[in-house]
């Protein structure tokens, strides 16, 4: 077993052993006295993006779709008929429609026994229709808004149990309305899920509601499952106000590709009609644009890898680098022309020709088109590289502090390049193309926090002299790693190896 499965497992035994210590009767069965009435069919859970209460505003992307299936179950005791047995399904299909929007359904299943005498049947649909922005998939924020319609279409005949008046009906005979505004923030780790939405009835019996939750997902690109944490409320202003809350702890394990299972603990505040409750189910994940085959959630929403460049050059290409100008002191133009020499060397379609070993031509500046040209044709080179730093910045003392309580120190070197590349045709260099750019780099190095700091001006607690070179050459080595990757970008001559 590898050390990554078995971090998941330990998560998971952590997550049943919280259930236990938060709510010790969850364990235990649940017996209810009443099922009735039925809520707003609108506040259902997501059948898109998102968790088991909190919606997510992430599109699910054009052509890929999920499927859900939640079970859940109860023991209840009604009055006047005996003890028995609640279930409530709930199946749905989330489908992208095109890269912004989203369609979804959920068809509840519901089954009552209790004393001898069954009622089943379907509740009513809920079909809901989601915008998000920006409509495109790998961002880090997203914001949408969601419609949710709860139609009708449930069960309404009566049986011998609709004579008490604590079963529950299967439809509510009107129509239900929700509009919600979604929020997605997402980290490396860790997602943070925002919701907030009014919901409104045509039945009489189902108040107008304000519903909003929050929900956090850890492990959501992991290949083995993720975990998650969300607590929602729901508010209804009455002349007898009304509100339920409810904490939910989740975990999803991959046990097939593109198949989870779904394990769940909620526990229920203020009116809320349960306790605690475990509910389980399954989600499969799949893409209809690519045979309609399940693919697993963790690279069904990777970006699209760009096609690699071929790179077959035909002939030797001849740069001349010259030491970039600015900021002197540090010798920063010189280190990075050094450091670029370094990387380019390996490939043998490039000479970068040494200009120490030519007397009467510019060897450090910022050139003018002018000035390379003459370069060019003296040292018949192909290509000729010039630039500026126009940042070296370095704070020793970074880091964010709380005056007097903590200071978590870091030291940080930011890097900032203009460079031109110009590339000549023909022997007698006559025709040239220019392109200039700016690119940025830089170096971090982080110290152990400091708690209860007498001074900010401690050198003792901060980046040593070396440590400061170290972060020094990190910093151009990240610049340098820019600079090719953004040239590599631009002329097919550079490998696009160095592009990242």
């Amino acid at each position: 077993m590898s050390p990554r499965q078995l971090k998941f497992l330990l998560l998971i035994g952590v997550f049943i052993a919280a259930g236990e210590v938060l709510y010790p009767e969850a364990g235990r069965a649940q017996t209810l006295s009443s099922l009735g009435p039925i809520s707003n069919t609108a506040v259902s859970p997501p059948m898109g993006q998102g968790l088991d209460l909190v919606h997510g505003a992430e599109p699910l992307g054009k052509g890929r779709y999920r499927i859900r299936l939640l079970n859940r179950s109860a023991n209840i005791n009604l009055n006047g008929l005996g003890k028995g047995s609640s279930y409530t399904g709930g199946y749905g299909l989330g489908l992208g429609i095109s890269q912004a929007l989203d369609f979804s359904v959920l068809v509840p299943f519901l089954m009552d026994s209790v004393g001898g005498f069954n009622k089943y049947g379907t509740g009513d649909t809920t079909v809901g229709l989601k915008f998000s922005r920006p409509g495109r998939l790998g961002n880090n924020y997203y914001h949408a808004l969601q419609i949710l319609l709860g139609l009708p279409l449930g069960y309404k005949g009566e049986v011998r149990l609709d004579d008490n008046p604590s079963m529950r009906p299967y439809s509510s005979h009107a129509l239900d309305l929700g509009v919600n505004i979604l929020l997605d923030m997402h980290f490396r780790h860790a997602s943070l899920l925002l919701n907030g939405g009014y919901f409104s009835s045509g039945n009489e019996q189902n108040l107008s509601l304000l519903v909003y939750g929050i929900g956090l997902e850890l492990g959501r690109r992991s290949r083995w499952g993720r975990l998650n944490l969300e607590y929602q409320t729901r508010v209804a202003f009455t002349e007898r106000p009304q509100g339920v809350g409810i904490l939910k702890l989740g975990a999803r394990i991959n046990i097939f590709r593109g198949v989870e299972l779904e394990l769940n603990r909620e526990w229920g505040f203020l009116d809320y009609p349960y306790g605690s409750l475990f509910t389980f189910g399954l989600r499969l994940h799949g893409n209809r644009l690519s045979g309609r085959r399940l693919e697993a959630r963790n690279t069904l929403y990777l970006p699209t890898p760009k096609p690699k460049r071929v790179y077959e050059p035909s002939e030797v290409v001849r740069l001349a680098f010259v030491d970039f100008a600015g900021f002197e002191e540090f010798k920063a133009g010189k280190r990075l022309v050094e450091k670029i020499k370094t990387r380019l060397e390996p490939h043998d379609s490039l000479e970068v020709v040494d200009l120490t070993r030519y007397a009467g031509i510019p060897r450090q500046g910022f050139l003018k088109p002018r000035q390379a040209l003459d370069l060019a044709r003296k040292l018949g080179v192909d290509v000729v590289v010039t630039g500026m730093v126009a940042e070296f910045n370095m704070d020793r003392f970074a880091g964010p502090q709380v005056p007097f309580l903590v200071h978590l120190p870091e030291t940080r070197v930011d890097l900032e390049l203009r460079y031109r590349v110009i590339e000549f045709f023909d022997e007698d260099k006559s025709q040239m193309h220019a392109l200039s750019e700016t690119v940025g780099g830089g170096g971090l190095l982080r110290k152990t926090p400091r708690i209860l700091p007498t001074s900010r001006r401690d050198i003792t607690s901060v980046a040593s002299a070396a440590e400061l070179q170290a972060v020094q050459e990190e910093a151009l080595d990240n610049l340098v790693e820019n600079l090719l990757a953004s040239m590599s970008a631009q002329f097919t001559w550079i490998p696009p190896d160095f592009q990242p």
